[in-house]
């Protein structure tokens, strides 16, 4: 058996993780994306407690329950019990709120609190992902509002499920199945809030694929990091330091390294679906800038295997490359060699009015005017050029500022030379 194309198959998809993640990793730090983080665990935090409030008013309306029984059940969650004081707060509030206006001020100033977390997490996913459609304000405080509470409804029912199986089998949390469930629940439905969150709080969401890849790396990356963080962390130590405070202290960063993982996530899920596209302009600028960093030129400074082969294209010396009047909408970088462009005469001559050499584009003027080619393109000598498909060069231009501003350069350049060809 010929283990090649196996052993390459296997190398190149491993070359293309190493880098989308490298990618990742790039602009995370360009987008800011750590001080997203921040300000997401933070916004977090201080949504925390009115997000709670308002799932213990949903509870106590659906159940009837008193607000004893509400903080009860509240405090089965665990793990804030140590840093804020849930069951009096939750008793409180369910005291002190009656339908009517009074009711209904009290629920607005808690919707204001949770604000904070709404906008943090809408302005690190749209810092990501490009945004051409218009902003709904309205849409983009709800959904992180929605997610939030659904991440609290969720750790509640998770605890509350496994605290009560454990009372009516008997069991030990530390043996069999009931310890996997205990342990990898959480992780699972917490992905499925990922997911949501990737899929609708940007006004210009990845695709499901590109979701799932980016909430898997978020997962997987997070999961290992918590149970890092249970082996080396002592909390007596923190107890020691900083006294009452120190829960608060651990919670703070836990919540942070997740929204770290969580945006790191979501710049891999753009990355994915844009991935041709970065990668033509990790090319590109490896070609046209000098001192680029090593791993990029050892990652990116070829198209001739990964991703980018499939856009190659060769053209024999006086070859064709396209015909003026002809209904075709392909864009083309030079890899080398180089490209005459010819406009036809009344006579049936062809009159040269460009050379265009390595590392331009040339034919997007059939795209940007959207008609049939005003030109017709022939290779000097041998060529190699990227054949990029409209919807690959849109991606390009979007992502890439410097890309669209040398289109609009050379397009301008190239009329300017046409007409006085023509005059």
């Amino acid at each position: 058996m010929n283990s090649k194309p196996f052993n390459s198959s296997v190398w190149r998809a491993g070359e293309a993780l190493f880098q989308r993640v490298w990618i990742s990793i790039q602009y995370f730090g360009s987008n800011g994306l750590a001080n997203h983080a921040a300000a997401g665990a933070y916004g977090f935090l201080l949504s925390l407690m009115p997000a709670l409030l308002i799932v213990a008013f949903l509870i106590s309306g659906i159940y009837a329950s008193s607000p004893h029984e509400v903080a009860g059940l509240i405090l089965q969650m665990g793990f804030l019990g140590d840093v804020f004081d849930i069951g009096s707060t939750v008793e409180r509030f369910l005291d002190t709120f009656h339908p009517g206006f009074a009711g209904l001020t009290s629920l607005v100033n808690i919707l204001l609190a949770a604000i904070v977390f709404a906008f943090s997490m809408q302005r690190g996913l749209n810092s990501i992902f490009p945004n051409t459609k218009a902003v709904n304000p309205v849409k983009n405080w709800l959904v992180p509002l929605g997610l939030e509470m659904a991440v609290i409804l969720f750790v509640f029912i998770t605890v509350v499920s496994a605290r009560l199986s454990l009372m009516l089998f008997g069991m030990d949390a530390n043996g069999g199945l009931l310890k996997i469930v205990y342990l990898f629940s959480p992780f699972a439905g917490l992905g499925l809030l990922i997911l949501g969150a990737y899929s609708l709080v940007p006004n210009r969401p990845p695709g499901r694929r590109s979701s799932l890849s980016g909430m898997a790396l978020c997962i997987s990356v997070y999961a290992i990091l918590s149970a890092l963080f249970n082996v080396f962390i002592n909390p007596a130590r923190y107890n020691f330091l900083y006294g009452t405070l120190s829960n608060l202290i651990l919670l703070l960063a836990k919540v942070y390294f997740f929204f770290v993982f969580f945006f790191i996530g979501a710049q891999f899920a753009f990355v994915c679906e844009y991935f041709d596209a970065l990668l033509f302009i990790k090319l590109r600028m490896i070609r046209s800038v000098p001192g680029v960093f090593f791993i990029d030129k050892f990652l990116f400074s070829s198209a001739a295997n990964g991703r980018l082969q499939r856009y190659v294209r060769v053209y024999k010396q006086g070859e064709t490359i396209f015909l003026q009047g002809e209904d075709s909408h392909d864009i083309y970088y030079i890899l080398s060699g180089s490209v005459s462009i010819y406009i036809n005469k009344k006579n049936g001559e062809q009159n040269r009015i460009a050379l265009i050499e390595a590392d331009n584009f040339f034919g997007e003027m059939g795209h940007v005017l959207a008609s049939r080619r005003s030109a017709t393109a022939k290779a000097d000598f041998t060529l190699t050029a990227l054949v990029l498909p409209p919807s690959l060069f849109v991606q390009i231009l979007t992502i890439d500022r410097n890309a669209e501003n040398k289109v609009i350069e050379t397009l301008s350049e190239r009329l300017k030379q046409t007409n006085e060809q023509l005059g």
